[in-house]
């Protein structure tokens, strides 16, 4: 793990000349903070094994800005996600330059003749992921699976006749994996860093799903959705989260976001893989579980705190959720908070 903060703290070192900014090391985590000369903002970098470094840019300039990604003579792959905002791409000696919207995948292959830009435009606040595959590196490291997927998606792509730069279509999952990030980018326990390199590679992986589905099915939609319908979809996504005792409806769902019902279906099967309902009740469960497991609360104040109506309802779904009844989870989870508490005594 040191191994890897210090990569990471080495490339932080290297953006720091252009963005003028102070690299911090909060709680083990290297961090570069932008200048308030070119604006504000932060650069995350977490070095992951196998060839694989995470970046994250959260940037608001005062000015248009080119930074040059690639320092290295190494053969990489960059898989570009912007969450918020919009980003733009050139070649280095290249003057086409390519516009990467909000909630659009991308992958770059860089060598010696193509070395990516990024641009970042004056006074829009732009949130931009970005994975880095070391190829030659992947391959000696990776599990034999995981080395035959990539090197096969690769050689599938005819960069002589594609092009270097393929630009995709837009895609919420890797938005919400993004977003799950967040309570792990700044942690210093191991677990926590662990679960930051789970999630990371859950996103590499539907950065490629993405990218062999656009092979396959060249320029069809992945979904008919509009791209601010999408948006819509994914800001439901967050009220449903943060206010999951609602009584929510498919009808004042739909009141609330101006989207007609089969609309409202297609964005949450397209984005969750579930209707609106599954979704809400997924939701529901899991807010239970945590307040089972960690308030005082009896079932039937648990149950009713986050919009069931039904008692004997939540009680079968849960047990089909979580294998015991809500009874035997919050008493289970009991005995293991009171071992925890021997211990520490």
């Amino acid at each position: 793990m040191k191994t890897r903060r210090k990569n990471a703290l080495h490339e932080l070192n290297l953006l720091s000349k252009r963005f003028k900014g102070e690299v911090t090391n909060d709680n083990g985590v290297p961090m570069l903070v932008v200048d308030s000369s070119i604006g504000s903002g932060q650069i995350n970098i977490v070095n992951l094994e196998k060839g694989l470094m995470a970046m994250e840019f959260d940037l608001s300039l005062k000015q248009d800005f080119e930074l040059l990604l690639d320092q290295t003579n190494d053969e990489s792959v960059y898989l570009f996600y912007c969450l918020k905002g919009n980003c733009f791409h050139k070649f280095s000696g290249n003057d086409i330059v390519t516009k990467l919207e909000e909630l659009q995948t991308a992958v770059v292959f860089d060598d010696d003749s193509h070395t990516t830009k990024l641009i970042f435009k004056r006074d829009e606040h732009v949130i931009f992921n970005c994975l880095r595959v070391n190829i030659q590196e992947n391959q000696k490291g990776a599990e034999e699976s995981e080395r035959e997927t990539l090197v096969s998606l690769l050689n599938s792509y005819d960069k002589e006749v594609m092009g270097h730069l393929h630009v995709g279509k837009f895609n919420l999952e890797i938005g919400e994996l993004i977003k799950k990030l967040e309570d792990a980018k700044f942690a210093n326990s191991l677990s926590s860093l662990s679960y930051f390199n789970g999630v990371c590679h859950m996103i590499l992986a539907k950065q490629i799903e993405q990218f062999q589905k656009d092979l396959e099915k060249g320029l069809k939609p992945a979904t008919t959705l509009l791209k601010k319908e999408l948006e819509m979809i994914s800001e439901l996504t967050d009220y449903i989260n943060n206010y999951p005792e609602v009584e929510h409806s498919i009808n004042s769902i739909s009141e609330k976001s101006g989207l007609s019902p089969s609309k409202l279906q297609l964005g949450f099967k397209f984005m969750h893989d579930a209707t609106l309902g599954e979704y809400i009740r997924l939701v529901r469960l899991e807010k239970a579980e945590e307040l089972i497991r960690t308030t005082d609360l009896n079932i039937s104040q648990v149950v009713y705190s986050i919009g069931f109506t039904s008692r004997s309802y939540f009680c079968k779904i849960f047990k089909k959720k979580y294998n015991c009844s809500p009874k035997t989870y919050k008493k289970n989870a009991n005995k293991v908070v009171l071992k925890k508490e021997k211990k520490a005594a």
